[in-house]
């Protein structure tokens, strides 16, 4: 232990010593790990953090799968039978996502985020309230009858102050627009537990017997309502392989006892780690690997520096061996020192991550403005245990890289050149392959990570400026309650004489609405009578000129006419997927699609341009539009209405007078959320945006690593050959000659380098497309920007030691050796 305090101390000294060395390392270092952690930082926020209950490693998820995909919910009939017969999860629990309206002393009403989740959920799941008690699977009767609340605890600190009293007490959810019921509150959330989901928030956490009592019972007991998700936890010995067999075998089951209802279904299982991984998806990935490339940049900065080190202090070590030192004391020695400047990068790390991760909130993407704000939790990027953990393991990666360094350099010393001064029988000539081919790495790691900071930009733009289906003009949207069918016609006549407003539009729902998914209905086509059973195709019911206010265009036959809101035949609009994939090179117009809910066949009137349901950039599917008014008449109501209001002047100047509107003819059409369509474009597009910013900045900091590297290679490699550039001037070069000797050999290590970037970025193009939006992965104007800007940070980092090599004094350097 003495030895080892020794070292250490002997070791800050040296650092004493070499204040600049120890300040570049250090900083180096820290930039490369503080960079990464505060990336880190946002990814395990938004997907890697595990559900923040005890044991989250035991935490499965469970799917339902059709061919039409394998990420679908369960019915609350089919939750309670996995729960009975599962027995590889020790228990098995429902959560779905509803909203709940709560009125307000002014005769108003306001949205609740609500969770509607089996009364055994927080007891498996061991989460316990801050305030009051939780229900369990005892309590589930009794609630049918004395329905109860669980408060998030943002929402108890924003509608309660805070107050503790409110436990015991009772508030009331509205039923429709005229039947009010009574909830018990049970109790408060604790602030770590807001949502299964990272990044998100509810109101209301209530038992599914619960919201039959002041909802809807058929939400429990309907075969067509799918939109429970499961989660369980493995029982003690069982495996993930297991608890799917078991699941395929339960929807088999299903299957046999129900073929109407359950035909093609099976189940499927994984763990809530794999989920989330799998969430992260391509643009983890990418941020990943730049992440990594950023940090290799570091390590390879920090390792010309000891280099460099190693070399001043050659005969140091030489003396030292050549006195009887044993290898092993100086390595250990010069580790330590290593490990000690990994230790101050690190502290320094964390304290450049959590600067970065405090202005992350401000650096991502804002939610819509709106006048009333729905949605996910306030951003919030700690710098907690686990960041601290990956720094800690990145920077003890990153000193077992360098360590080889110190290693080489004592165990093959050249004594007697050292020991004789000759620097230069060890310095002059070609430069070692080893630092040629780190200074390969940095560029090619800069060039293809300024190509992916080209075309993720570029991606970014084009959000903004290309055609996606809707128009980026002005349109309000306000969210509320559906009034009676005659009044929305009174609303509209209202709306319309607003000044400012050009005209007036309704459906169910807006485009890019935040609504989860949207809405589907279950078809059948007569023209394809191989359909054995419906298919779940995503629709929205609109008035005759909604498409044309967000749009929308019709790109064969027509699109909706005062005629086709009225009673009669109901004839329908689809989207471009829809034709092509159930009717490829033939005219769908005229075509028959049936609404199996109802059992009531429609006609294709009109084809419409794809547009985005949920998100730009997603995949496009199946789409079907239906007049608003026999919608009503036929199908299920929805309760809600969406309001579309094309204005002449920025749309958000119009929400306080529309809102006013409303609350006229009903205080309880009070919107839940007014916004306009250029919000929720601009949101969409979210993840393109964060990936710009957060690439852009990584790629700025890889390029001045790599300028900062190739810096200080040249300069070091201008001085290790001091004594033959002034044998070669002595002998006739000019300085322009030597000049250009430099930057020529700069020229050969940057073409090499360039070459190997290309290669990089051909291998993260295959990765980079799926995170693109109308940009090719790998396109020649991505490139000829990044080798524009490579090739002016390479010229300007070799201009300097150029100049310093011309200006060498041929006398002055051979009277130095």
């Amino acid at each position: 232990m003495n030895m080892l305090l020794q070292d250490f101390r002997y070791a800050l000294r040296q650092l004493r010593r070499a204040p600049g060395f120890a300040l570049a390392a250090v900083l180096t270092l820290a930039l490369g790990i503080g960079a990464s952690s505060a990336i880190f930082c946002l990814m395990d926020e938004h997907w890697f953090h595990p559900m923040r209950v005890p044991h989250p490693g035991e935490m499965m998820r469970l799917f339902s799968t059709t061919k039409e995909g394998s990420e679908g919910s369960f019915t609350y009939l089919e939750f309670k039978d996995f729960a009975q017969r599962s027995t590889a999860l020790k228990s098995v629990v429902a959560i779905g996502g509803r909203g709940s309206m709560m009125p307000r002393a002014d005769g108003t009403a306001a949205l609740l985020l609500t969770n509607v989740v089996s009364a055994n959920f927080f007891e498996a799941l061991g989460v316990r309230p801050m305030l009051g008690r939780s229900f369990t699977a005892a309590d589930g009767e009794r609630m049918r009858t004395h329905p109860g609340v669980l408060l998030g605890y943002g929402f108890w600190r924003r509608e309660f102050a805070g107050d503790p009293a409110i436990v015991g007490k009772q508030i009331a959810l509205l039923r429709g627009k005229d039947h009010r019921n009574q909830v018990d509150v049970w109790g408060v959330l604790p602030p770590e537990f807001r949502e299964v989901e990272n990044g998100e928030d509810r109101d209301l956490w209530m038992p599914a017997e619960s919201w039959a009592a002041v909802a809807s019972p058929e939400d429990l007991t309907s075969p067509q309502f799918r939109w429970f998700n499961l989660l369980g936890r493995l029982a003690p010995g069982a495996t993930v392989t297991q608890v799917n067999a078991e699941a395929a075998a339960i929807a088999r089951g299903w299957e046999t006892a129900d073929e109407a209802h359950h035909h093609g279904e099976g189940a499927r299982a994984e763990s809530d780690f794999s989920y989330r991984m799998g969430r992260a998806g391509t643009a983890g990935l990418v941020l990943l690997a730049i992440v990594a490339g950023v940090v290799l940049l570091a390590v390879v900065n920090v390792a010309h520096l000891l280099l460099a080190r190693g070399l001043t202090r050659g005969p140091e070590v030489a003396l030292r061996l050549s006195l009887g030192a044993r290898r092993w004391v100086v390595a250990r020695q010069l580790l330590i020192e290593n490990l000690l400047l990994g230790a101050l990068g690190l502290a320094a790390g964390l304290g450049f991550a959590a600067g970065i991760a405090a202005l992350l909130p401000r650096l991502l993407v804002t939610g819509p403005a709106m006048l009333v704000q729905v949605g996910s939790a306030d951003a919030n990027f700690p710098v907690d245990g686990r960041v601290f953990l990956f720094a800690s393991l990145l920077a003890l990666a990153t000193m077992l890289m360098l360590a080889v360094i110190p290693l080489v350099q004592v165990m093959r010393p050249q004594l007697l050149p050292v020991l004789q001064g000759n620097s230069a029988a060890r310095t002059a000539g070609r430069t070692p392959l080893v630092r040629r081919a780190a200074i390969w790495m940095q560029i090619a790691i800069s060039f293809a990570l300024l190509v992916s900071t080209g075309a993720l930009v570029r991606s970014f733009l084009n959000t903004r400026t290309q055609p996606i289906g809707l128009t980026r003009n002005q349109v309000l949207l306000a969210w509320t309650q559906e009034p009676d069918a005659p009044m929305i016609d009174e609303v509209v006549e209202r709306m319309k004489a607003l000044p400012g407003v050009e005209r007036v539009a309704y459906a169910i729902r807006a485009p890019l609405s935040l609504s989860e998914g949207g809405i589907a209905i279950r078809t059948l086509l007569p023209s394809h009578p191989e359909m054995r059973e419906p298919a779940s195709i995503k629709f929205n019911a609109v008035s005759p000129n909604f498409l044309d206010a967000t749009g929308t265009r019709i790109v064969r036959g027509r699109g909706f006419t005062a005629a086709d809101d009225a009673e009669g035949a109901i004839n329908i609009v689809i989207n471009r997927v829809m034709a092509e994939k159930y009717w490829p090179g033939q005219d769908p117009l005229g075509q028959v699609v049936r609404l199996a809910t109802s059992n009531i066949d429609t006609r294709i009137v009109g084809v419409a341009e794809n547009a985005p349901i949920n998100q730009i950039g997603e995949m496009q599917e199946p789409y079907l539009y239906i007049p608003y008014h026999p919608y009503l008449l036929h199908l299920p109501n929805m309760g809600e209405i969406t309001f579309a209001l094309v204005t002449k002047q920025n749309a958000m100047s119009m929400a306080q007078p529309v809102r006013q509107v409303l609350i006229h003819e009903d205080p309880l059409l009070d919107p839940m959320m007014v916004t306009s369509l250029p919000e929720l474009i601009r949101y969409s597009a979210g993840e393109y945006q964060m990936m710009a910013e957060l690439v852009s900045a990584l790629g700025l900091i890889g390029l001045a690593l790599t300028v900062v590297g190739l810096y200080g290679f040249l300069a070091f490699r201008v001085t290790q050959r001091r004594r033959e550039i002034g044998i070669r001037m002595a002998l006739g070069a000019t300085r322009e000659a030597t000049a250009l000797m430099v930057l020529r050999d700069t020229a050969s290590m940057a073409s090499v380098g360039l070459a190997l970037g290309l290669v990089l970025s051909l291998a993260a193009a295959r990765v980079e497309g799926a995170v693109l939006f109308g940009v090719r992965p790998l396109d020649a104007l991505s490139i000829a920007i990044a080798l524009f800007v490579l090739t002016i940070a390479v010229a300007a980092a070799a201009w300097l030691p150029s100049r310093r090599a011309a200006s060498i004094e041929p006398m002055q350097a051979l009277r130095t050796e």
